[in-house]
């Protein structure tokens, strides 16, 4: 999504969220937050709209195509100043902190003058929160714990954030003469879920005229900078480290620093055994120190005798004694997957209609899209019976479209505490595939959430276990159940697992993926898109099925659509 557009929608949540905390008025809240979600909806850069496409856009008026403007034209808007005003400035920091919302922020402001996190904090280490009506030791325990986990998301960004700056960057060094090559290497390349620092390479004829780019970028203050190795920190808060080596030593460096340390451990060690010593800046012969490989990682890894592991699998957790014995697995790669199976529109909490979500699809190269909106009862503003109507739509679209992009219907439906689908199963019947997934209580005991899961699993409709653990990165822990009793259940009734690639889910994560390998599981890799901006996010699941070692052959939306029915059917 074009960084415009994130700008002005942050905007406008900021200004609901500010109006929410002091009490105003509800639909006008409500109205701010429909705003962001449609320009986060949008594909094309909100700057370049004119005011008639500006007017065009669901819910903006006159008076807020002018709030849009003043925000780009000045970073925020007067509405917005006057909100911030009238609000401490800690209380919506607070909000961010799962288990408080307005109302209890305000409540904690009121009663002990908390105005901020480390007040909060202090608040409760000191056990003063357990003294306010309706707070209690419970939740002051849980608000501790999602203390800890904010900060410590804090140290850390988002892949999908870290993704946005390194693209943006390294699209910016390109345009120069003076950069031959570059890319981002680190736990980024490696797609782990957060990323602290981000590492690139440059290498080109000109290293001064590189590094007085990278250090000369707006927007950017320079932590430190020199003719091999400068520093800079976005306003993302994101340090950045530039290095700039010569060609010839290009693929060791992006080795050395895609890591994992305990992967490059590995690598050295077989490197000396063979009488050679590998660095940053290349793969040396002992008995005379010359150069035998460094360009390219390919060939380090192939004068070691080794394969190439993709930089998703670098973590020393097996691969490189697969690589010496020929045996890596093809994991799966973007270009593999034909369609995505999880996504939201208007019919629940999506902000776009089925149409828009396919032309988005469609565009993005993929063969066929599953709708798969909440109709059961946790979602109060539709009924079950929007489902015929949402039919009639899809077939519409379908025959728009012909064979290039299908449809498919499906729902998303909520598992209960007790095991039990929220849907009856008449309406299960008329669907091409059910995602069953957990949405609340998400404290029940191991005990009961594992009986609660292997009920679902063995509903005969269920085809999919949509983001099975629940978690939300920083601010929810995934609920508690036995694995490997799930992934037995969910294999002895053909239920796929999701890999969501949602960046605050990335669920299951990759060690919990290998786990499921083991039961001979099938997998989902899906958006869980809720606007067409959303299905970019293909890539960042990719990214988490290659660090759990999946294989085209093993996800079940690398199949052709009439494959893809096939194998629902079966179920």
């Amino acid at each position: 999504m074009p960084r415009a557009n994130d700008e002005v929608a942050e905007a406008f949540d900021e200004l609901a969220d500010l109006l929410q905390i002091a009490g105003g008025d509800h639909y006008r809240i409500v109205a701010y937050r429909r705003v962001a979600e449609e320009i986060r909806a949008l594909a094309r850069d909100i700057s370049a709209l004119d005011d008639t496409e500006l007017a065009a856009l669901r819910g903006v008026g006159k008076a807020t195509a002018s709030k849009i403007r003043e925000v780009l034209s000045s970073g925020t808007m007067a509405k917005l100043q006057e909100a911030r005003a009238a609000v401490p400035p800690g209380i919506r920091e607070m909000t961010a902190l799962a288990g408080v919302g307005p109302k209890t922020a305000l409540l904690l402001h009121s009663e002990l003058g908390v105005s901020n996190l480390e007040e909060l904090d202090r608040a409760i280490k000191e056990q003063k929160l357990r003294t306010v009506k309706g707070v209690g030791p419970k939740t002051e325990k849980n608000l501790a714990g999602a203390l800890r986990r904010l900060k410590g998301r804090d140290a850390r960004v988002p892949i999908d954030v870290a993704l946005g700056v390194a693209e943006s960057l390294l699209e910016k060094l390109h345009r120069s003469d003076a950069v031959s090559d570059a890319a981002y290497c680190g736990s980024l390349r490696r797609g782990k879920e957060t990323v602290g620092d981000l590492d690139l390479l440059a290498t080109g004829p000109d290293p001064a005229a590189i590094m007085n780019l990278f250090t000369g970028l707006p927007g950017v203050s320079v932590a430190a900078s020199g003719s091999t190795k400068s520093s800079i920190r976005t306003k993302e808060g994101l340090q950045v480290d530039l290095r700039v080596v010569a060609p010839e030593e290009f693929g060791a460096a992006l080795q050395y620093f895609s890591g994992s340390k305990e992967h490059n451990v590995r690598v050295r060690e077989i490197a000396v055994k063979q009488g050679y010593k590998l660095s940053e800046y290349g793969l040396f012969r002992v008995s005379d120190n010359a150069r035998v490989a460094g360009a390219t990682e390919e060939e380090i890894y192939s004068t070691l005798g080794l394969q190439t592991p993709p930089p998703t699998m670098r973590e020393n957790r097996g691969e490189i004694e697969l690589a010496m014995r020929g045996d890596l697995p093809q994991v799966v790669r973007l270009s593999d997957i034909q369609g995505d199976l999880h996504s939201h529109t208007r019919y629940s909490d999506g902000s776009a209609t089925v149409r828009e979500m396919a032309v988005t699809a469609m565009g993005l190269g993929r063969r066929y899209l599953a709708v798969t909106d909440h109709l059961d009862a946790w979602v109060k503003s539709h009924s079950p019976e929007t489902i015929l109507q949402q039919a009639q739509e899809i077939a519409a679209v379908n025959e728009e479209f012909g064979d290039r992009i299908t449809v498919l219907q499906g729902v998303e439906v909520d598992i209960g505490p007790d095991g039990t689908l929220a849907l009856p199963d008449a309406i299960l019947d008329v669907v091409d595939l059910v995602i069953a997934s957990i949405h609340r209580r998400f404290g029940l005991d191991t005990e009961a959430q594992t009986r609660r899961v292997v009920r679902a699993m063995s509903h005969p409709k269920v085809n999919i276990f949509g983001h099975p653990t629940g978690r939300w990165l920083g601010s929810r822990e995934p609920a508690e159940f036995d694995l490997e009793a799930v992934f037995e259940a969910a294999a002895a009734n053909g239920v796929a697992m999701e890999v969501n690639s949602n960046p605050a889910r990335l669920d299951l994560k990759d060690d919990h993926l290998r786990l499921a390998k083991q039961y001979g599981l099938r997998f989902a890799v899906n958006t869980d898109s809720h606007n067409p901006g959303h299905l970019s996010r293909m890539r960042l699941g990719v990214g988490m099925a290659q660090r759990g070692w999946l294989t085209a052959a093993e996800v079940i939306n690398t199949l052709p659509v009439d494959r893809l029915r096939d194998v629902l059917a079966k179920k």
